[in-house]
Formats: C-alpha cells, sequence, structure tokens
C-alpha cells in the first residue's frame, strides 16, 4: 500500500500534523498534545427500510494541488465514495468541500467529524455498546462560552461531564443538549485544549443540520445531526458541503475563537445610530407589574435611558403584533406618556412561536410538524409532563407563515413606530429528532436564521433605520441583526455573586462580536447588587441597558449611587461600534478556572491608527495600581475612564472620570480645567476648578461621595 501524503502545519508556534493514511491528526507545542483525534467524516446512515448503519471514510489516495491545497479521495466500504478538499491557512484547516456518492439510496442520521469504528478490544472497554463507533477527538479539556450556568462555566477538564451534548447553534435542550439560553450561542463553534494551547472548530456556513458538540465519557466529536431517517432526504444518491470544518488554534480559548472567526468576513460596522440604552419591561412583568404609566414614571426618574423594551406579555399573545387591551387598557395613551417623557419605544418579538395560528389564517401546514402531521408544540425548556405555556412553531417553508411574519412585522412597526425589535427565543425550536422544515433547504440551523432573515427584511423595508436585537456571537449571524443582546441574566445563577460572575464572562466574550464591528448592549439579571460592576464593564462594551424592576427578589431597589453611575454612564458612554479589547489585568480561564476580567480597555480605530477610548479600572485594596500600557494613570477603587471624542484617553479634548467606589485617581497631563458633577434633589449641579500647576488631576472619593457624585469631566488643554 502507498504511503499517502500528509498534511501539516505551523501555526502559533504549534504543530499541526495529520497522518492521512491512518486518520491520525495531531496538533502539539514542544512535543506536548494540545489535541487530537481523527477528521475525515463518517456517518450514520438509515435505508429505506429504516436499518442503521454505520461508515467512517478511509482515505484513498491524496493530491498535493499546490503547497496548500489537497484532494483526497474517500471510500465509505460498500456505501459509496467521495472527496474532501482541504486547504492549509496562515491561521490553520479548512476543508473547503465535500462531496458524497452513494452506491444506494440512503438518508443520513447524523454526519460526524471525530469518530471512528470501535475495534474488538475497544468495544470490550466501552461502557456503551448503544453505537459501534466512539468518538475520539481528546484534550486535557473544554471550552464553550457560557455553557454551563449557576454559576457561569465556560471550561471544563475532559472528565467533568460524561456523556453530554453541547449545543453550538440555536436548538438548546430540544435535543437533549444543556439548557444554557441564549446569549452568547449561536456560536457555530467549539475548543478544546488546555495549558499549552487551544483548537477551535467549527463549519464555514450556516448548516441544514443541528450542530452540537458531542461528549462521550473522556472524548469527544462534532455532531451534524440531520434524522433523514424521519424526514424525506433532499438526495438520496449524491451530497455535498461546501464548507464543513474549519480549525484554528491559539494560545487561549478566547484567542483560539478570536482566531477562528477571524476566518469568515466581517458584516459591519454597524451604524452608532443603533447603539441605544434601555430599561426593559421584562423585570416588572414577570412579576404580575402592568402598570406601565407607573413604570413610565419610575424610570424617568432613576434610569433615564434611549427606550424602553416593550417585553413578552405586551401582546394579546406571543407572536399577534396585537396589543393586550384586557392587561393594558390604556396601552395607546400610555405609550404616547412614554414617548411625552422622552422616551423611544422598542418591542418584543419571539422569533418562532405563535399561540393561536388560526386566528391568523394559520394551518398545520403552516408549522413545524412531527412525522405523524401533527404540530409540534415547545417552550423556553422542554417538559411534556408538568411544562405549561407552549407555543406551536412557525415552519419558513410555507408561503403563508412567510407572508404573516411580513405583514406582522410591518404592521407593528407602522401602528407602533417602534425604533427597535427584540427578537427572542430563536432557540426555543424543536429539533431534527421531532420536527423540521418541509423545505430541506431551512432545516437545522438554517431555521432560526431564515425566521431572522424573513422578519429583519420586513422591519427594514417598512422602517430603514430601525434596530434589530438579538444574540449569538459567531460573525455569519450578523447580516441578520444590528445590536447583540448579553440578555438578561436569570440564567448566570440565582445570586447576585453569579450575576455578577456570569456579566464579568459575558463582557469578555462579547468582545469577539465588537471585533468584528458589531454593537453590543449589556444587561443586568434580577439583582440591584451587581448594577456597579455591570456598569464599570460597560464602559468598555458600550451600551448600558436595564432588565430589573422597581424591587428585586431580595426586596431591594436601586439606590442613590446607583442612579448616578447609570446617569453617568448614559451622559458619557462610547456610541461607536467596533473594538479591540485591551487586557490590562484579566484571566483568560483554563480547566482549573474560569475567567474573570478585572481592568481592561477599549480599542477603537480611527484614521488607521488604534487609540484607547475607555478603561475600566478594578483595584480594592493595597497602593495605587498602575498598568504600563495606559502610563500617566494611577488610582485606587474603580473607576470608568471615557473619551469624549474620537481621539484616546491621552489626547482626547474631555476625559469623563465615573467613579463607582472610594479610592483616588491620578490623571498626568495639562489639563485646562475640572468639571464636577453631582446631583442632589434639587437637581444636577457643577463645580469647575483649575488643576494644579503641573496640569495633573487627583480625584478622591469616600463613600458619602458616591451618593451625590455622578463623574468628573477633565477638560484639556486646546493646541495653540
Amino acid at each position: 500500500m502507498k504511503q499517502l501524503t500528509d498534511v501539516s502545519i505551523i501555526a502559533q508556534q504549534m504543530l499541526f500534523s495529520w497522518k492521512t493514511d491512518q486518520d491520525q491528526a495531531v496538533l502539539e507545542r514542544d512535543g506536548r498534545i494540545v489535541w487530537q483525534g481523527s477528521l475525515l467524516p463518517s456517518f450514520e446512515l438509515a435505508d429505506g427500510n429504516g436499518l442503521m448503519s454505520y461508515t467512517d471514510a478511509i482515505a484513498s489516495n491524496v493530491s498535493a494541488l499546490s503547497d496548500s491545497l489537497y484532494e483526497i479521495a474517500l471510500e465509505f466500504g460498500e456505501f459509496g465514495r467521495g472527496s474532501l478538499q482541504v486547504i492549509t491557512e496562515a491561521w490553520g484547516v479548512r476543508f473547503a468541500n465535500l462531496e458524497v456518492a452513494w452506491h444506494q439510496p440512503v438518508s443520513i442520521v447524523a454526519l460526524y467529524f471525530g469518530t471512528k469504528r470501535m475495534t474488538d478490544m475497544q468495544r470490550r472497554a466501552a461502557p456503551s455498546l448503544t453505537k459501534p463507533f466512539w468518538p475520539n477527538w481528546k484534550a486535557e479539556g473544554y471550552c464553550l462560552p457560557c455553557a454551563g450556568t449557576n454559576p457561569t462555566r465556560s471550561f471544563w477538564r475532559f472528565f467533568d461531564m460524561g456523556d453530554a451534548l453541547l449545543p453550538l447553534g440555536s436548538f438548546g435542550d430540544a435535543m437533549g443538549t444543556s439548557y444554557a439560553a441564549a446569549y452568547p450561542r449561536p456560536l457555530y463553534a467549539a475548543a478544546m485544549g488546555g495549558g499549552d494551547g487551544w483548537m477551535s472548530f467549527g463549519p464555514g456556513e450556516i448548516l441544514d443540520a443541528a450542530l452540537s458538540l458531542q461528549l462521550k465519557s473522556a472524548t469527544a466529536c462534532m455532531q451534524y445531526l440531520y434524522r433523514e431517517d424521519l424526514w424525506e432526504a433532499p438526495d438520496l444518491h449524491n451530497r455535498r458541503w461546501s464548507e464543513p470544518l474549519r480549525l484554528a488554534w491559539g494560545v487561549n480559548g478566547f484567542d483560539a475563537y478570536d482566531r477562528l472567526y477571524q476566518t469568515f468576513p466581517v458584516n459591519g460596522p454597524k451604524s452608532s445610530i443603533h447603539a441605544k440604552s434601555f430599561v426593559c419591561t421584562w423585570g416588572d412583568f414577570k412579576e404580575g407589574q402592568f402598570n406601565l404609566r407607573a413604570i413610565t414614571e419610575r424610570i424617568s426618574r432613576s434610569a433615564p435611558a434611549d427606550m424602553i423594551v416593550l417585553d413578552e406579555y405586551w401582546e394579546t399573545c406571543d407572536s399577534s403584533g396585537i396589543p393586550d387591551y384586557n392587561r393594558f387598557p390604556e396601552f395607546d395613551r400610555d405609550i404616547a406618556h412614554m414617548q411625552a417623557e422622552g422616551f423611544e419605544i422598542a418591542v418584543w418579538q419571539s422569533v418562532g412561536w405563535i399561540d393561536e395560528p388560526e386566528a391568523f389564517g394559520l394551518t398545520d401546514r403552516d408549522l413545524l410538524c412531527g412525522a405523524d402531521g401533527k404540530p409540534r408544540l415547545w417552550r423556553w425548556s422542554g417538559d411534556p409532563i408538568y411544562g405549561q405555556s407552549y407555543h406551536y412553531c412557525l415552519d419558513p417553508s410555507s408561503e403563508r407563515t412567510r407572508s404573516f411574519l411580513t405583514e406582522r412585522t410591518k404592521s407593528i412597526v407602522s401602528r407602533l413606530n417602534p425604533v427597535a425589535l427584540k427578537l427572542d427565543f430563536g432557540y426555543g425550536l424543536p429539533g431534527p429528532d421531532v420536527s423540521v422544515p418541509h423545505r430541506p433547504e431551512f432545516r437545522g440551523e438554517r431555521l432560526c436564521t431564515e425566521l431572522l432573515k424573513i422578519i429583519t427584511e420586513a422591519a427594514k423595508e417598512a422602517k430603514p433605520d430601525i434596530t434589530i436585537i438579538y444574540y449569538g456571537l459567531h460573525p455569519l449571524l450578523h447580516e441578520y441583526f444590528d445590536v447583540i443582546n448579553i440578555d438578561d441574566l436569570g440564567d448566570a445563577g440565582d445570586s447576585a455573586e453569579y450575576e455578577a460572575l456570569g456579566h464579568n464572562q459575558r463582557c469578555m466574550w462579547s468582545a469577539l462580536a465588537a471585533r468584528r464591528g458589531m454593537l453590543i448592549n449589556t444587561s443586568t439579571g434580577y439583582y440591584w447588587d451587581t448594577l456597579e460592576g455591570i456598569l464599570l464593564n460597560t464602559a468598555v462594551v458600550g451600551t448600558n441597558g436595564l432588565t430589573l424592576g422597581a424591587v428585586d427578589r431580595t426586596g431591594k431597589a436601586m439606590t442613590a449611587s446607583q442612579r448616578l453611575r447609570w446617569r453617568a454612564l448614559e451622559k458619557w458612554r462610547r456610541r461607536g461600534s467596533g473594538w479591540t479589547p485591551l487586557w490590562l489585568d484579566a484571566d483568560f480561564g483554563d480547566v482549573s478556572r474560569e475567567p474573570a476580567i478585572r481592568s481592561w480597555g477599549r480599542l477603537e480605530s480611527h484614521t488607521g491608527r488604534d487609540r484607547i477610548t475607555a478603561l475600566s479600572l478594578q483595584h480594592q485594596s493595597g497602593d495605587e495600581k498602575a498598568f504600563p500600557q495606559v502610563s500617566g494613570i494611577q488610582f485606587t477603587g474603580n473607576w470608568a475612564l471615557i473619551s469624549q471624542d474620537d481621539q484616546d484617553i491621552f489626547h482626547c479634548s474631555e476625559l469623563a472620570s465615573i467613579p463607582f467606589a472610594p479610592g483616588t485617581l491620578t490623571v498626568e497631563g495639562t489639563f485646562e480645567s475640572v468639571i464636577e458633577y453631582r446631583h442632589t434633589d434639587e437637581g444636577e449641579t457643577t463645580t469647575v476648578s483649575t488643576p494644579d500647576a503641573s496640569g495633573k488631576v487627583t480625584l478622591c472619593i469616600g463613600d458619602d461621595d458616591l451618593n451625590e457624585f455622578v463623574g468628573v469631566l477633565l477638560v484639556r488643554k486646546s493646541k495653540a
């Protein structure tokens, strides 16, 4: 048997080598294994009688078409043959084209990367023989941003979870995966590695399959679930995938994802008109508080914002688009009052739910149905025994469904003139185990994106500058919406401590999308004690959001100090899109610990150069802290520093300094004046003073000051 050509590449000081004849790939640093496993595709198949089979590919020939392009001929035993095009890039490896021709008609149950049929010895050691194959991707651990909850977790050792199915796209526990709600998914990627580096991997296109990382005991694989044994296959003889897999790697989990996402085109930067602060009514609505006028007046007093988001329950039922006048008898007058108070309106909409399809002329053929032809039901989390408030689910295959979504969206825009639509529950749809759209091209991960596309196109046609808010960090999604919502933190855990940890992680991972021109809205959870930390990180991330109601679960309300922190950020926040993180004091996490940001900054590119335009600084104890990347700034306590123009914090005409805890701040430079803002019962006051002869400014904040002190504007001397 002739020796087949191997594939290898060195990137990020790591060596990737793939022995194609044995299908053994290894990523290593200085001889230490970062990741290992097989890469040729394998399939679970079903014949016309429903008989299940498994086949994994064998490379029969490898043609090196150039230094970076390889064509691999594949054999699938008695089932068929195919080819795989592999390209080595400066950043890693791209599977550019996979084609398969079956000898007999077969349906694809699932496509895998990283599985092999077990040998007799392996079967004798396997904990389960339900399947004839086993995953073989191996590393020290896994990194999947915010996939674990209560508290938020992004890292696991290889043996921590046993058998698990981790969602990478829009399907949550509808497929038996762990519940992780919305943000930051869809990721369409996962990562494996450890102390020597991390490998990130995922498809280069939005797939017509449900995407998951499947863990079995101590190893893993990528699963692309089709279940064509239940549903009509688009082609029983020939299949093609244009971008089934990309591999990139980096020194840590964040770096690995970042390098993978950099292989996709940038859809942006998004316009700054979409960077709007908000207060969301969900914190009140979920507690049964529906007095819109009272909510508006409280927000006006405590948390002024660009817009108020009318969340779920504003409609007669989910997806009706019709105000519920039984719940809100003065709805039109209350909306007019909101607008008179200076607030713009945004409304919540589910991506794919509907409660009363017959009321809108929809039939079973317009909904996602099971193999029995009956409409499926789903909600935020599945529970067929005790679950309540289930919804029917829309099938974008139907022209009636598409027309309904289009007309409903345009009607909402015409009736309420909202400045934004907050879309939700793209993950709240049944998976291919029980239902798929009638049209195969909308199956899998394309189900959610097609629904998003219909709604977004209708909204933009009715109002071109309307803002579409959704979630999902992957670059392929960003053409469908304008703003990523970090989402409410109820899923981070049932305590203020857990919410603070969760928000901190979410901010770190949000930088993956911010680097590609996306706008980020932060948000709160359900505990007021977390607000200062959330707003401090928001100074870097961008736009502030609030989901809390009048009183939280512990009976606490917004404090005077918190109101001033909110007002300061509302006054001085950065409004542009597209920034890169400046890590000053951050831990990216590993299998032994979770990531955490303490101090960091925001780099924006203006006129061809990067500029530090915002800082979030934390140092609760000890002597003054300083960082070499931002020399000339020393501090104790917690501070946000925000440039008020497109210059960096060292050259801007005005620099906002916002205290979040008692402490001191010294900023070196040549300043003309210091404008101190305070807010009392009588209103906002300003005091102007002059710096000392050296030009530098030192601020000292005590506990009592925080209840009156909004912040300071440092005004630089203009150049002659």
